[in-house]
């Protein structure tokens, strides 16, 4: 089972939606998630392309803000906001997709401390997996992540010149489940967004890991793969990196 994560850019346009799907179906991925998601009629787009390669089984969070698409191969039940939150908590940045083999949570968690509720609640949620034995990952847009591996400034300089907001509880999620590319890549270094600069040819040492997939104790011995395919950002569909995790688990 391959999964693909990518952040759409303020929900992506009428130029960059086809050729984002064709890169998905190139990919061949069996479950996609969206990140910066808006239902909108960019949103509208994109959900009749997806159909168009195969992924005809959709669920968003229903708001023109930003929030999350998952579109699959299979059939799946969908929960908006699982949590529970409030209005006021960004109640669409998580939404969870139950697969006959897997759960899922798709994630666009809020900047800075914003997110902090979310990070929490994903906490408990992980330990309830742990407890219960289920194959479950958290995967898209977490804008946290690790001080000393995942922000570029930091990596060149060998100082922490900049930080997340929520890296403490960053490190608490990972106490419960495993980030699959690190787990995969040790004492390597590689970065999913920078700034989007109109000039192609500048050459930013700004970037951040913030693109990630967690799992759970029972499906991490499951993980064969996980890589970033840069392409969407080089060719400037979005200013994101996409995350690809290949899973041994039956796609039907």
């Amino acid at each position: 089972m391959r999964l693909l994560a990518l952040n759409l850019r303020a929900g992506g346009n009428s130029g960059t939606i086809a050729p984002i799907v064709r890169r998905v179906s190139y990919l061949d991925a069996e479950i996609a998630i969206f990140s910066e998601y808006r239902n909108t009629s960019a949103g509208a787009m994109l959900r009749d392309e997806l159909q168009r390669i195969g992924l005809a089984y959709h669920a968003y969070t229903e708001t023109t803000g930003n929030g999350v698409l998952i579109a699959a191969a299979q059939s799946f039940v969908a929960l908006q906001n699982p949590f529970g939150l409030a209005d006021d908590e960004y109640p669409n940045a998580v939404l969870l997709a139950k697969f006959a083999s897997l759960q899922l949570y798709g994630v666009y968690l809020p900047g800075q401390d914003r997110k902090r509720v979310h990070l929490r609640c994903l906490i408990a949620a992980a330990r309830r997996h742990n407890e219960a034995g289920d194959n479950a990952i958290c995967i898209g847009d977490f804008n946290s992540g690790r001080n000393e591996t995942d922000i570029e400034i930091n990596v060149r300089s060998g100082r922490l010149r900049d930080e997340f907001s929520t890296a403490d509880l960053y490190a608490e999620l990972e106490q419960e489940w495993t980030e699959a590319w690190a787990h995969l890549h040790p004492e390597q270094y590689e970065f999913s967004w920078y700034p989007f600069r109109r000039d192609p040819d500048y050459r930013s040492y700004a970037g951040w890991r913030i693109d990630k997939a967690l799992i759970s104790q029972k499906l991490l011995p499951l993980l064969e793969a996980a890589e970033y395919d840069h392409i969407f950002r080089q060719d400037r569909l979005s200013d994101h990196s996409a995350l690809l995790v290949d899973l041994a688990l039956d796609s039907s």
